[in-house]
């Protein structure tokens, strides 16, 4: 039996030191952090109503899909890296994310909304006032997400470029997500909604840190730094601006929400 284990783990694919096991149980934990979520939005609000077209609906809906789409990225990352630093990154993400998802959606049920927006993604924003500088790759579905072609690039990809690949889209990711927490405080939610939007505006930051410091330890650029879309083939015309979505606003780009 012991010859056995130890030619299994000799024939194991690259990654799998975290395994699939381990991502199962993580994504058990993000669904469950959801359903919990969900729950405790049912207790916070009281009679608190949001209205079907406020800023704390819009922010709750869009910013639920957004953290959907990190909490993909970082389950997929987990089924290929070896690296202590990006599996700690990207199990947080998805843990945290996930319950935060849950939280959002447990908002608009409790507000009796749907889930469905009455018109365009981020049509909210417009409300707050707020100038971003929010980087849309053509194809997906609002600014710092990534489209489907860069999705599959990260499934594609194996070890270190994976790592980075994931760095990559999650540092963008998460540029467009402290600008529309911050837009959710600027535009006056109140409560339990101001907590939250004030929380992923500090934590996200955080990680935007932590994570250009992982890759300059690998030698590699942000999107932000490099000004390419990364993940895209045959991408060669560089992003629009520079700065790291960390200051007082500047021009969007040509991909971003028109009306800001």
């Amino acid at each position: 039996m012991v010859a056995d284990t130890d030619a299994t783990e000799q024939t194991a694919p690259r990654g799998s030191r975290f395994g699939r096991v381990g991502v199962g149980v993580l994504a058990a934990v993000a669904v469950i952090g959801l359903i919990l979520g969900t729950q405790l939005g049912w207790l916070v609000f009281g009679n608190t109503t949001p209205g079907d077209e406020s800023v704390a609906a819009g922010f709750a809906r869009d910013m639920g899909e957004h953290h959907a789409q990190a909490v993909e990225m970082s389950l997929e990352v987990l089924q290929t890296t070896e690296a202590d630093d990006v599996r700690a990154l990207a199990t947080d993400i998805a843990s945290t994310q996930g319950n935060q998802q849950g939280q959002m959606e447990g908002w608009i049920r409790t507000w009796g909304l749907p889930m469905a927006r009455p018109g365009d993604r981020m049509d909210w924003m417009d409300q707050s006032g707020m100038t971003h500088s929010m980087h849309q790759v053509e194809g997906a579905p609002m600014a710092g997400m990534a489209n489907p072609e860069q999705m599959e690039s990260l499934r594609a990809a194996e070890g270190e470029a994976a790592d980075v690949l994931y760095l990559q889209l999650m540092i963008t990711h998460h540029i467009a997500g402290v600008e529309m927490a911050q837009a959710a405080v600027d535009g006056g939610v109140e409560g339990e909604v101001e907590r939250l939007a004030a929380a992923m505006v500090n934590g996200q930051e955080s990680e935007i840190d932590l994570m250009l410091g992982m890759l300059e330890e690998r030698g590699e650029q942000s999107q932000e730094q490099s000004g390419l879309t990364v993940g895209v083939a045959e991408q060669s015309e560089p992003m629009e601006h520079e700065d790291m979505g960390h200051g007082d606003g500047a021009d969007e780009t040509d991909g971003g929400h028109a009306d800001h």
